[in-house]
């Protein structure tokens, strides 16, 4: 149990951090092309916004600007662990909560925060909508935030990983539910983004 948590937490949470207080992201390129237009007129009909369904496009477009989200509030918590509510960002008693929360709070008592160089990257591979209220998010990860104490560099290597991400729709939010990573390595980057 001790191992699990250790790696879920190194492998999927890793510093967060970075210089810039933006993350870096990338959609996937999913092959849709420019829309078809026409210059006919077609009647048009109005429908209450309650009736209609959101499409495919507009559900992964949710998710990812959703993941994005709180991607950058796990980011804030490494810069920041001592304002830090793990709350907002996942589900409350999940999974990845008790880890967060255990990782957050020995940041706090060891004076551990990410800040200085290095950057966390990520990409999201694939969405996956399970039902109204679950998705899965596929992504890989590269994080080589530096942690440090005080002046003191903590913590300086670089992680890689893909992490298939379970999200829950609670009050309207997507959360995080749970991250799984299924491969992860601190020897290259599995993302290729210094390629």
């Amino acid at each position: 149990m001790k191992r699990t948590w250790w790696i879920t937490a190194l492998v999927i949470l890793g510093a967060c951090g970075g210089t810039s207080g933006a993350v870096v992201g990338q959609l996937p390129r999913n092959g849709q092309g420019l829309l078809e237009t026409t210059s006919e007129v077609r009647p048009t009909t109005t429908v209450p916004p309650e009736k209609i369904e959101p499409t495919t496009l507009t559900v992964a477009a949710d998710l990812e600007s959703s993941f994005a989200e709180l991607m950058q509030a796990r980011i804030e918590c490494g810069r920041d662990p001592y304002s830090c509510d793990v709350a907002t960002f996942t589900e409350v008693n999940s999974p990845i909560y008790s880890d967060l929360q255990q990782l957050i709070a020995e940041r706090r008592s060891a004076h551990i925060t990410a800040t200085g160089g290095g950057a966390i990257r990520y990409r999201i591979d694939k969405t996956q909508t399970l039902s109204d209220s679950s998705a899965l998010v596929y992504t890989c990860i590269t994080d080589d935030v530096v942690l440090v104490d005080g002046d003191i560099i903590f913590d300086d290597s670089m992680m890689s990983s893909l992490v298939t991400f379970t999200l829950v729709k609670v009050d309207d939010q997507w959360l995080w539910n749970q991250g799984t990573p299924t491969r992860w390595t601190t020897e290259e980057d599995l993302c290729d983004f210094d390629a």
